[in-house]
Formats: C-alpha cells, sequence, structure tokens
C-alpha cells in the first residue's frame, strides 16, 4: 500500500462512485443496481445510499423504488463554475451602474447560507462601501442574500437552515427562520431588497437577483452605501433591477 492509499477513506470512495454512476442513460437507479455499480452488498449499498439521501444528494421515488440525483449535486462544482463565468459577465455591467449610479457596486452568489463576492466595482466616494471579493457573509443579513435565498423553496430553506444560530448584529437583524420566511415572501413578491443593512450599521443596499435561462436566480447585484447618501429612490432601484436583467439575458 501506497502511502497516498493509506489516507484514503473507502467510504468516501464508494459515496463518490455512487454520484459518478448517476448519468446518461442513467438518471434512476435501485438499491440493487448501485450495490452492482460499486460491487458492494445491497445492505452496504443502503447504508451509503441511505446517507446520500439524507443529506440532500439523492432523491428517492418511493413509487419505483429508485434512486436518482438531487438538485444539491449541482451546488458541488456549480458554484465555482458560475461564479467565474457570471463574475466576467457582470463585470461590463457592474461598472456601468456604478458609474450612473454614484455608488460602488458588489455581485455575489449564493453558497449554503453564505453570498460570497465574486466582483465589485469601488465607488469613488470617501464613505464607500467596500466588500472585498471572496468575502463570504451570512446570506440572511445581507440585501443579495435575501434575493437569492427569495428562489428557494421552503424544503431547500429548512434544509439549509436547520440548526443555524441566526446571529443579532444590528437592532433590524433577522433573528428566526421563520422571521426570514416571512421576510423572503415579501422579496419575492416585490423582485428586490431596498434596505438599511442588517450586518452593518450606517449601510443602505438596493439588490436584484440575476436570472439564468431557465429562469434560476444565479447570483445578484447590488449598490451600497452610506445611509446618509444612499436613500432608495425608485430610479435607482430601476437602475439595479436593470442592470441585473441586462447581465441575465447574457446567460
Amino acid at each position: 500500500m501506497t502511502k497516498d492509499k493509506k489516507y484514503q477513506s473507502n467510504s468516501l470512495l464508494r459515496g463518490l462512485k455512487i454520484l459518478e454512476a448517476f448519468g446518461a442513460g442513467r438518471a434512476d437507479m435501485t438499491l440493487s443496481q448501485i450495490a452492482e455499480e460499486i460491487s458492494v452488498t445491497s445492505s452496504a449499498a443502503f447504508r451509503f445510499v441511505h446517507t446520500l439521501e439524507q443529506e440532500g444528494f439523492l432523491i428517492k421515488d418511493e413509487k419505483s423504488r429508485s434512486f436518482r440525483l438531487a438538485p444539491r449535486v449541482m451546488e458541488l462544482g456549480y458554484s465555482y463554475i458560475k461564479s467565474l463565468d457570471l463574475g466576467d459577465v457582470a463585470a461590463v455591467h457592474a461598472r456601468s451602474l456604478r458609474d450612473i449610479s454614484g455608488f460602488s457596486v458588489h455581485v455575489s452568489v449564493l453558497e449554503n447560507t453564505e453570498a460570497v463576492y465574486i466582483y465589485r466595482a469601488m465607488s469613488p466616494s470617501p464613505m464607500v462601501s467596500n466588500i472585498p471579493v471572496g468575502s463570504r457573509l451570512p446570506a440572511f443579513a445581507t440585501s443579495m442574500g435575501r434575493i437569492m435565498l427569495a428562489d428557494l423553496s421552503e424544503a431547500e430553506l429548512d434544509r439549509r437552515f436547520e440548526g443555524y444560530a441566526f446571529e443579532k448584529f444590528t437592532d433590524g437583524t433577522i433573528e428566526t427562520l421563520t422571521e426570514l420566511k416571512t421576510a423572503l415572501a415579501a422579496d419575492r413578491k416585490r423582485g428586490y431588497v431596498a434596505q438599511a443593512s442588517q450586518l452593518a450599521e450606517g449601510t443602505v443596499a438596493i439588490a436584484a437577483p440575476i436570472f439564468d435561462r431557465s429562469k434560476h436566480v444565479i447570483g445578484a447585484i447590488n449598490i451600497s452605501g452610506h445611509r446618509n447618501q444612499l436613500r432608495p429612490t425608485e430610479d435607482q432601484i430601476e437602475q439595479v433591477r436593470n442592470c441585473a436583467l441586462r447581465i441575465s439575458e447574457m446567460q
């Protein structure tokens, strides 16, 4: 046994092989087919499949008693890929929005319960809102995070926020999942978020969702600034929403 092989986890490898087994012509597999595919007994396959199902990577069809990949599998690599593509596509439009609005512009994607910042166009204003690329902020407390979370189903929200500790950053910070769901319902209906920051006092932001061709939210864009300068108007909201729409049309 080589030194590298010594530290391998066979259970993890088998779990990954199960996920890899689903592909063209094999969208669904029964437990026995999965066991045969990874060369283990049905009882061993059951343990792996049960774990993957519980963690949201497989979905069981009770009628056919077969399994298929769950949407969560896509998150393993898609978040990284789309962040690279989205940042490149959004750059020109984000800079244009900054120049028109006079405020800093950020673009982010959603990873589990965090808004990950992938692009920034800084305003020259002395009271600038400046969040570095690569920052990971709690989605429930940010404008972009909120508008991205609003695209998720109630079941997906329950999964992501199970056992989640809602930290109170400001007096207006959301404190429970129930409260978050109520806010997201309003965000979803409105189509944007414009509010004082629930993460840092003194900052205001306007955020709009970015969609892919299937009309799924793949990211968000915002303008943000100090509350003494940025007081959301209909024109500013439309500027952000129109910018998000232009980026969406390029996906």
